[in-house]
């Protein structure tokens, strides 16, 4: 029997003696084999190291199967991962498909629940946590508007669950998500994919793209929330968006849900002219940009959660230093506090160091 810190799990791993909360919960039992999903419940639960059965513990080399050295590649590894990834690009060709056939108007309606069905599934059987952690790892996609459109999709999703919105209303996000960039699909991917600076009239046409999804979705009769979505989701709360510089109470709540959803996913994925941006530093630019840009609830909530759900992450400092998010503060949700591999427990609020990179 061997006592095993939670991050460096593998899963396969057979537990010896069952986890339990600090509220007395039994979140794992005696003889239950770990899984990435277990894993997801001992960190949501503060169980920061179970112990584990000995003959269960991989050898490097061994007959216990290969060792990955990081979190991400043991995600990367785990049946969950594979299944979700699978899924994952199905939906994104299921939709792309009935994107295209909105835009070429090959229906007279719009079924809503089939561009919905793919999605929900998606976010129905799996954790918060675990929806974030398969999205960090599958940023090696080029980021598509219909790859973009999952995303945020999935990320409105859950800001919706974490606002407590009605199930019913954690589907029209969703479905916003999902629709929100359609006018892009009217602009030529010469300018989409451009590397280099847009002309005046290329930057005109993208902005275009909301004023063109919200024309395309009139065409159908569908919820005033989606066209709305679809037009309003680069609007601001201090009417400094785009096209109409609308104010708060302008701008509908679902496009308020999805601006928040956009703008984190823009900033995590991969441009031709940057990498992925580390989640903490969205959160700081976001915060240093102006809280009143967004809806204050909305925003609240969506930072206070977000940096929630790295916690027990394993992470890169600016300093190179490596170590573990142990607590983040509700009011300072980009400066947790890191227990490093050396034992140090830094407070980043009370220093110039940053988050640089999520292991």
């Amino acid at each position: 029997m061997k006592a095993v810190e939670v991050k460096d799990l593998i899963p396969g791993m057979v537990l010896e003696k069952k986890a339990v909360s600090a509220g007395g919960v039994v979140v794992m039992n005696a003889g239950d084999t770990i899984s990435e999903a277990s894993i997801t419940a001992l960190r949501m639960n503060y169980i920061f190291s179970v112990y584990i059965v000995d003959e269960s513990i991989p050898l490097p080399g061994g007959d216990g199967g290969e060792v990955f050295s990081s979190r991400s590649e043991r995600i990367k590894n785990s049946p969950e991962f594979k299944e979700f990834k699978r899924r994952y690009e199905a939906t994104v060709i299921d939709v792309k498909s009935r994107m295209n056939d909105i835009v070429e108007r090959n229906s007279k309606t719009l079924d809503t629940e089939g561009l919905l069905r793919e999605p929900l599934e998606l976010l129905q059987d799996k954790s918060t946590l675990e929806i974030f952690d398969m999205l960090h790892n599958l940023r090696s996609y080029d980021d598509t508007t219909y790859v973009h459109s999952i995303n945020v999709a999935l990320i409105s999703g859950i800001i919706a669950r974490w606002a407590r919105f009605s199930e019913s209303d954690i589907q029209l996000a969703i479905l916003c998500g999902i629709i929100h960039d359609i006018g892009k699909l009217s602009i030529p991917d010469s300018i989409i994919k451009k590397p280099g600076k847009l002309t005046a009239t290329e930057y005109k046409a993208v902005k275009n793209h909301t004023i063109d999804g919200y024309k395309i979705l009139d065409n159908y009769d569908i919820k005033g929330e989606l066209k709305n979505a679809a037009l309003m989701h680069h609007e601001r709360s201090d009417g400094t968006g785009y096209p109409f510089a609308l104010h708060d109470n302008q701008i509908t709540r679902m496009a308020k849900i999805v601006s928040i959803a956009d703008v984190y996913d823009a900033m995590t994925s991969a441009r031709s002219y940057r990498g992925p941006l580390c989640p903490f530093s969205v959160i700081d630019i976001m915060i240093a940009e102006g809280l009143q840009k967004y809806d204050t609830r909305l925003i609240l909530t969506f930072l206070e959660n977000m940096g929630s759900t790295y916690l027990n992450n394993r992470v890169r400092l600016t300093d190179a230093e490596e170590g573990e998010i142990v607590f983040v503060e509700k009011n300072n949700p980009s400066r947790p506090i890191v227990k490093t591999d050396d034992g140090k427990m830094i407070s980043l609020k009370d220093t110039n160091l940053r988050v640089e990179e999520i292991l």
